[in-house]
């Protein structure tokens, strides 16, 4: 135990509502960038949950991606599973561009959950829709 470790206390333990910020987060930096539509958009999912969104930072800096997928995949249930991703995928979207290492890490989540393109693809449309902004100029 290092000297200052006493003061950190112990990381959120991962809930199914906490692994929806967790992956939240984990997609809104996985440009390293986060952009103020990526910001708002997760805090809207969360309902404004401020003190989730902590807590999934506190868990995100004990856990990394890989550890986080291995308890999340273990943890949620299919509807779990295929909410995440699809708050993933529209998190995505929010700033108006799908970086490469965001698609790649939708990729990861999707393989780790087990969850195929064909079944995410026609969420993924409602939301490309809902995210166009130009059809009203």
């Amino acid at each position: 135990m290092g000297l200052f470790d006493m003061f950190k206390g112990a990381p959120p333990k991962l809930t199914p509502k906490l692994a929806l910020a967790v992956g939240l987060l984990h997609m809104i930096h996985a440009d390293g960038e986060v952009e103020a539509e990526e910001l708002g958009q997760v805090l809207q999912a969360l309902g404004n949950d401020k003190a989730l969104f902590e807590d999934a930072g506190k868990y995100a800096k004990v856990n990394n991606v890989d550890a986080f997928l291995t308890e999340s995949a273990s943890l949620l249930n299919s509807d779990q599973k295929l909410c995440v991703l699809l708050n993933l995928y529209d998190s995505l979207l929010s700033d108006g561009v799908a970086a490469p290492e965001e698609q790649a890490l939708l990729t990861r989540f999707m393989t780790t959950y087990g969850v195929t393109e064909e079944t995410l693809k026609p969420y993924a449309l409602g939301i490309s829709v809902k995210n166009n902004r130009q059809v009203f100029g």
